[in-house]
């Protein structure tokens, strides 16, 4: 359902992201990572269409990102790591707009299925105050909302558990389970790593905009030598911190005091 084919992004002249394949299947959570920087947005922001490669292309649902991007983004739903969302309007009043775009017919199926979703994430009783009062998980919640609003086949998701409470991170993992046992595919970004082991089916691991691992779990630890959670596997692949500079600061912090 998600196909990257070589993707590849220049900027003057860094390269963010490096001929990056990778593929997502229905019914699949798969979870892209890597340290700040190297070229997870990037790559989701191509795959949504929203930047265009500069070699390389992609793949949603069998249409191509670049030559039949409006099928594309049809049936997909985004959520960006920082949301920009019109403060002047509610909650209620974004989500109905949102629908609208979607074209979603009016009437009293889509006010329960928008009233059911703005409850599963504990927003309801804010749907009625201004979007500019929302604190940052609730901003997150409404903008899970509105990806969800037109039931997408295919989630392109960007941290989208980063600031929100313990009982709205779990509500966002039963409900992205629940899509996935309905064939949706999800593409999930996160640094909450015990989050992408307990949810993704296979991960990818960028580093420098290229993908230095990629499989399941029991894939990964092979490849790290037997590590045995995600944080390790992930330190073990990517770099780990430099004990050597960490200890030297720590002595000169001891010396000052």
């Amino acid at each position: 359902m998600i196909e990257s084919l070589g993707l590849t992004k220049t900027f003057s002249e860094f390269t963010a992201v490096k001929d990056l394949s990778f593929k997502v299947e229905p019914g699949e959570i798969y979870g892209l990572l890597g340290p700040n920087g190297s070229g997870k947005s990037t790559t989701m922001k191509m795959l949504l269409g929203l930047l265009r490669p500069t070699s390389g292309t992609a793949r949603i649902a069998g249409h191509d990102i670049i030559n039949d991007v409006v099928a594309a983004k049809r049936v997909m739903g985004y959520v960006p790591e920082e949301p920009v969302l019109p403060e002047r309007l509610t909650g209620w009043e974004f989500i109905n707009y949102v629908a609208d775009i979607w074209r979603m017919p009016r009437g009293s199926q889509r006010q329960q299925d928008i009233e059911e979703l703005l409850t599963l994430l504990d927003i309801s009783d804010a749907s009625n105050d201004l979007i500019e009062t929302y604190s940052k998980g609730m901003s997150r919640k409404i903008s899970l909302v509105a990806a969800l609003v037109h039931r997408p086949k295919i989630l392109i998701l960007d941290e989208v558990q980063a600031g929100i409470d313990p009982r709205g991170a779990a509500t966002i993992k039963e409900i992205l389970n629940g899509l996935r046992s309905k064939g949706a595919t999800i593409l999930m970004s996160t640094h909450i790593l015990e989050i992408a082991e307990e949810l993704c089916v296979r991960i990818g691991i960028i580093k420098d905009g290229s993908m230095i691992a990629e499989g399941t779990m029991d894939e990964l630890r092979m490849m790290a030598e037997g590590q045995r959670n995600l944080e390790e596997i992930f330190l073990a692949l990517t770099g780990g911190p430099d004990m050597q500079r960490i200890a030297q600061y720590l002595r000169g912090s001891g010396e000052s005091s």
